[in-house]
């Protein structure tokens, strides 16, 4: 004999094991009711007894999600680019240049292979770059052709 604690949260019983496996196939009992044998003290699910496992439906297969597809490879040389770029716009406008050079260069190999990525990278590069390089000349324009604006600095130039 058992006992059986409903969908109500109610505890029946005692029930034959017969009138279990009834209600099994039924649908009012699966594989997560409550059950206790008669005579125990603790409370067990029904698909823990092996007299009933048998009778309940298999588990619902897992759903099996579509992976996401891979994001493209970045470009190194993008990468590169983008880097010497903030470099340049930042303190050493020595590597404008080669941040405009490397991220042309990038461009061109993303362009020859489209499953790389990397293309914003190259472009910011290239920007970053020529800024730094229009800053640099536009100041070293200003020093040669307006004298005494940097008198104020010391040894004429700010470094």
């Amino acid at each position: 004999m058992y006992k059986i604690i409903g969908a109500d949260q109610k505890e029946y019983g005692p029930i034959s094991g017969e009138q279990i496996r009834q209600w099994i196939q039924e649908g009012r009992l699966n594989a997560a009711s409550k059950i206790q044998v008669d005579g125990a003290s603790e409370w067990k699910l029904v698909r823990e007894l092996p007299e009933f496992a048998a009778l309940l439906p298999p588990p619902p297969a897992p759903i099996a999600f579509p992976a996401a597809p891979a994001a493209p490879a970045t470009n190194a040389m993008a990468g590169w680019a983008l880097g010497t770029g903030i470099f340049a716009i930042l303190c050493c406008q020595i590597f404008a240049p080669v941040s405009i050079v490397l991220g042309i260069m990038a461009l061109s190999q993303i362009k020859q292979n489209p499953n790389q990525g990397g293309r914003g990278f190259a472009v910011a590069g290239i920007i970053l770059g020529s800024v730094s390089l229009l800053i640099a000349v536009t100041v070293i324009l200003i020093w040669l052709l307006i004298p005494g604006v940097f008198a104020n600095f010391p040894n004429g130039f700010p470094h």
